[in-house]
């Protein structure tokens, strides 16, 4: 962290200071109050609760915040830690943050398309110059996206196809038919339906975050078998530590289970957690994780994957991020053909998609539309999603109202339980960028006229029109190379997700 040069200074002893981290560039407010023997600092909403020693007006960790401090220093490879200036040189050698040495499928940027497109800069935002067409102009934008979206569907209805799996029936009674478990279930029932629930193939995760998604997988899979986890950030891998202890369980149940237990040790390394087996061979079950941008990713190079197929899973891999993975996939199976067997991805957030990585461009400029046409409809698919603000005097309405919304916010409570964690720095930026994006688009109130001048039900539909337009390119695109079956399905309800399409290849029909 770096002191911002502004300090403000208010009343009552309480100092304010601005901490800016310099990896995301976050500011954040950190208040430093005068204790009865030290100093508390205030920060990520919580008072620091470490004791400072006799003399010192901070603790060890906030002594950084001292002026007269001379001992400790922010950590040079991550300062939202400290560390004591003659312990420097063995603490950079074990900081959890220091950088790693490449893995061996790293190949810088190898997936990206356009990298002139990316670092293409314009003056104003695709919001602002959307808002700032004429009625008539705006209304031939949407025109154009209609007929474009009506000829790439011409010949294609997305079906509905929810499926369920028994590897998720715990889960799902543990959290009363929570949404994550009852997508899960349909991903398994969907994999299990195109032959891809076997132990002889490689399941790679796009964005596996915890890993929950390569848990179940596992869990409907059986071992011995091979994972592999592919995500830029260090997640508190919980899921992982499940598929450890998975060994632990089935000893303790051996004498009534005659199954052979998978044997798991962890071999950690500079790039990725890796399980290997370590007595029987035949036991063996693999699960590594890679700590990269998909970007970076070349699979060809990934020596887990020779002369086996190879099943590509992920549930709800953002925007550009799926774009990257299709890719990826695809340099796979140019330089090694055949090798992947199928691909289940559910699709979401198409408004942080890029058109430097967008997979298919030739399939926009048919349709004549260019780098700032695609930016303009990324901006369009958030009314798909944006969703009717229930008022407080609504959700509070007596009689039947009342029990209604209780029991809507007691199953708000059991989702909230089952979401996944994000840190606080990550939980952070979601919420400015749904207020910013709300703000910006004027949203607020669904009620109240739109800049457009559509009605609320009607950006919603167009919202999701957009988004299945620019997923049509992306089927385009691998059935350009060769993969078959390639198809779009609602997966769930949209009472489960309003992200609910999938994209599907079975290259094995």
């Amino acid at each position: 962290m770096k002191e911002d040069s502004n300090i403000a200074v208010t009343e009552k002893k309480k100092t304010v200071v601005q901490i800016i981290d310099e990896k995301t560039n976050l500011k954040t407010r950190v208040e430093i109050t005068d204790g009865n023997d030290n100093k508390k600092v205030f920060y990520r909403n919580r008072y620091c609760h470490l004791i400072a020693k006799k003399g010192k007006l901070y603790c060890g960790e906030h002594a950084v915040f001292d002026p007269e401090n001379q001992e400790r220093i922010p950590c040079p490879y991550d300062n939202a830690h400290s560390v004591v200036k003659k312990d420097l040189e063995k603490h950079l050698e074990r900081c959890n943050s220091r950088p790693k040495p490449k893995d061996e499928c790293f190949v810088e940027n190898c997936n990206i398309r356009d990298m002139a497109a990316l670092e293409k800069t314009r003056e104003k935002t695709p919001r602002e110059e959307l808002k700032e067409m004429s009625k008539e102009d705006f209304d031939k934008f949407v025109e154009r996206i209609l007929n474009a979206y009506n000829d790439a569907f011409k010949d294609y209805e997305i079906p509905t196809e929810i499926l369920d799996h028994e590897a998720l029936n715990e889960r799902k009674i543990e959290t009363h038919g929570g949404k994550h478990a009852v997508q899960q279930a349909s991903i398994l029932g969907h994999l299990a339906k195109i032959n891809s629930l076997k132990k002889e193939d490689v399941y790679v995760e796009f964005g596996a975050g915890k890993g929950e998604l390569t848990y179940y997988v596992r869990k409907a899979v059986g071992d011995p078998s091979t994972y592999v986890l592919i995500d830029r950030r260090n997640f508190r891998m919980k899921f992982d530590r499940e598929n450890k202890n998975k060994k632990k369980g089935k000893k303790e149940n051996a004498e009534n289970n005659e199954e052979s237990s998978t044997s798991i040790a962890t071999t950690p390394n500079e790039t990725s957690t890796e399980t290997v087996a370590t007595e029987d061979e035949k036991s063996l079950t693999i699960q590594k994780r890679l700590y990269m941008d998909i970007k970076d990713l070349c699979l060809a190079k990934l020596s887990l994957l020779h002369h086996k197929k190879l099943v590509a899973v992920s549930k709800h891999l953002c925007g550009c991020a799926t774009d990257l993975t299709l890719k990826c996939l695809v340099n796979y199976t140019d330089t090694v053909p055949n090798s992947v067997k199928s691909i289940f991805i559910a699709l979401c957030c198409h408004q942080i998609c890029n058109y430097g990585m967008y997979c298919n461009p030739d399939y926009l400029t048919h349709y004549g539309f260019n780098q700032e046409d695609f930016e303009k409809i990324c901006v369009l698919t958030t009314w798909a999603t944006c969703g009717k603000r229930v008022s407080k005097s609504e959700k509070t309405g007596g009689g039947e109202n009342e029990k209604e919304s209780k029991a809507d916010d007691d199953d708000d409570e059991e989702e909230e339980e089952e979401e996944e964690e994000d840190d606080d720095e990550e939980k952070a930026k979601k919420e400015l960028l749904k207020k910013s994006e709300l703000e910006e688009d004027g949203n607020d109130n669904p009620n109240e006229p739109h800049w457009s001048g559509m009605s609320f039900d009607d950006r919603t539909v167009f919202g999701r029109k957009c988004k299945r337009f620019l997923d049509m390119g992306r089927v385009q695109f691998l059935r350009a190379h060769g993969y078959q079956n390639v198809r779009l399905v609602h997966y769930v309800t949209q009472k489960y997700s309003l992200e609910n399409c999938a994209l599907i290849v079975n290259n094995m029909e």
